[in-house]
């Protein structure tokens, strides 16, 4: 019975997705994770045909099952996945460590470019996957099975021999229950518990203001709380629970070791809801959620808990006549308590006015913009286009709109400094360029998976320019799209690129720009596959080879990632060849008049 619910969802994939219908349970049990631990927050779509490029499961594939990059993180993290899909077989240590241990020698001879022994699919997901991590990324291991331990103690040694071994990489163990209760969440959308109930340590014994409590709530029943609705009870937390081995540790130490010194050394838990009553030794919780404390409930949930003990919990009562109130409360409340804490930085900005704002107006264009986890669109917004996060709006905003592609595929975190972030985000923000810039992206996913196989093009410099170029890309048809309309022009620029910061500010302007795209036309997917097509072998791919020929010339290496990191490269090489090419290339030109022309 236990396994029917992994099969019921592997034969919905491959019912849902074609491509799945002939590839075996095992690889679609990884896909399965893939797709409800990764894309399943909306904005960050799952793609089936690039999820199975993203396996590299097979001979040779150095004990890794798959790898892409995570899109929801900072960094753009890399995520190596080793998945073990079981029927009734048990996972032992040894079963662990053998597979730890042969992840570890596969990526240190892959980071070293000892590619020899392993399959093309590894090596070619590696390499796309390492190109876009950016520079405050990571590279992290998951590991998921469809075994269950049969007890907290079996599951903590398993974790415990995880954790001795690995320590080169971040790595996360997933069992039966947690991706069931994944999929679960991310099935039904829930973003706090309809109903439950926890035990305090008296009868009537709680500290009151005004409409809210604080409580000494049994370690035991927070345990029995965790366990029947584990990840829903974080859905309106900031962020997920992150794994950090000092804090992990701690609390472990002190659970096994001085339970009954818990209550002091620990911070506690805080609870939202809309309504709560003390019923003897009972708090009954209607409509509520966990905002802070989900490491304390996720430790509590999985450790042995010989001897009862208590930890503080404040309960605090949701204010505001509507919904939309009361969500701002429960921000902002979270967003105090879990200031000091790891969480994105996407996070803290969700229900700021700018943001706020930002969202009507993007809502106009058709755009539904999602600024915090749960946000989930209507069936209406049909197109990826119509669908955005903060952090897409930011990278492509980066790229387009202040002209910095390498900063947008390298450190899009730079988005946040004030010095960027208002011109982004803030009440000069064009919506209509914006959305605009997410059509355009969009079309670039599509112009690499339909119209970039047997081009002949150049392997070691065009190839690579257009794979991993889309910033690029959209730097200079926004660049362009400028010209056209009159923000600047080109003779201004080009006095200034030996002054970089005279450039820069000039490259930021919008004018009196409202949109890219003036013009709506049949073919106007097809015009921006012929610019992405020019511009990656004319001008990306010219300039990358010049590159590279100077470097071989000083005996240094120039990798095409590198390449692409780099605005300087962009101010100094791509705006003079993208302006030659324009001036000479008619099928640039034609496009241009017909997606621009006014």
């Amino acid at each position: 019975m236990l396994q029917n619910f992994f099969k019921h969802h592997i034969d919905d994939l491959k019912i849902k997705y074609h491509d799945f219908e002939y590839v075996n349970d095992y690889n679609v049990f990884t896909l399965l994770c893939m797709k409800y631990f990764f894309f399943s927050e909306a904005g960050v779509p799952f793609d089936p045909e690039l999820a199975l490029e993203y396996l590299t499961d097979g001979p040779n594939d150095g004990g890794i099952d798959a790898i892409f990059n995570d899109q929801i993180s900072e960094g753009n993290d890399v995520v190596i996945i080793q998945s073990k899909y079981y029927n009734n077989a048990t996972l032992t240590e040894c079963n662990v460590a053998g597979e730890l241990y042969k992840i570890n020698e596969t990526l240190s001879k892959l980071r070293s470019n000892k590619i020899s022994e392993f399959n093309k699919k590894l090596v070619t997901a590696y390499r796309n996957a390492t190109s876009q991590l950016e520079d405050n990324g990571e590279i992290k291991i998951y590991f998921f099975t469809s075994y269950q331990p049969k007890n907290k103690r079996e599951q903590n040694k398993l974790e415990k021999s995880m954790r001795e071994y690995f320590k080169t990489y971040d790595i996360e163990l997933n069992f039966r229950e947690d991706i069931e209760s994944q999929i679960e969440f991310c099935d039904e959308g829930k973003l706090c518990v309809d109903y439950d109930k926890l035990c305090i340590d008296n009868k009537d014994n709680y500290l009151k203001y005004e409409d809210s409590i604080i409580v000494n709530v049994s370690a035991q029943s927070l345990q029995e709380l965790q366990n029947r609705r584990r990840n829903g009870l974080l859905g309106m937390n900031l962020r997920y629970y992150i794994k950090q081995k000092a804090v992990d540790t701690g609390i472990a130490n002190t659970i096994e070791n001085e339970p009954e010194n818990f209550w002091y050394k620990n911070n506690g838990i805080l609870i939202i809801c809309d309504d709560y009553q003390i019923d003897g030794k009972e708090v009954k919780l209607h409509n509520f959620s966990i905002l802070n404390g989900g490491q304390t409930t996720n430790r509590i949930g999985q450790l042995d808990i010989e001897k009862n003990f208590y930890l503080q919990c404040k309960i605090v009562k949701s204010k505001g006549e509507t919904n939309n109130d009361k969500d701002k409360f429960a921000h902002s409340i979270a967003e105090a308590a879990n200031a000091q804490k790891p969480i994105k930085k996407a996070d803290l900005k969700a229900n700021t006015p700018e943001q706020l704002r930002l969202k009507e107006r993007l809502n106009q264009k058709h755009v539904y913009y999602i600024t915090k986890k749960g946000d989930k669109p209507s069936k209406q917004y049909s197109e990826a286009y119509q669908v955005a996060t903060l952090e897409q709006v930011g990278k492509l905003s980066l790229a387009g709109v202040l002209q910095m592609p390498g900063s947008a595929r390298s450190n899009s975190q730079r988005m946040y400094n004030n010095e960027y972030y208002y011109s982004i985000f803030g009440q000069n923000a064009k919506e209509g360029v914006i959305a605009d810039l997410l059509k355009i992206s969009c079309y670039y996913k599509k112009f690499l998976k339909t119209k970039t196989k047997n081009k002949g093009y150049d392997e070691k410099t065009v190839l690579p320019m257009i794979k991993n170029g889309r910033t690029y890309q959209l730097a200079c048809i926004t660049f362009l799209c400028k010209i056209y309309q009159g923000v600047f022009s080109y003779d201004e620029i080009g006095g200034l690129i030996n002054n970089t910061d005279d450039l820069k500010t000039v490259l930021r302007k919008m004018g009196n720009m409202e949109n890219l795209i003036l013009k709506k036309i049949p073919n106007e997917e097809e015009c921006f596959y012929d610019l992405f097509n020019i511009i990656g072998e004319e001008v990306l791919g010219y300039c990358f080879e010049d590159a590279l020929y100077k470097a071989e010339s000083e005996q240094k290496t120039m990798a095409p990632s590198n390449y692409l990191k780099s605005d300087l490269n962009y101010y100094k090489d791509v705006l003079k060849r993208l302006w030659s090419r324009y001036n000479k290339n008619s099928v640039l030109q034609e496009n241009f008049n017909l997606l621009c022309g006014k």
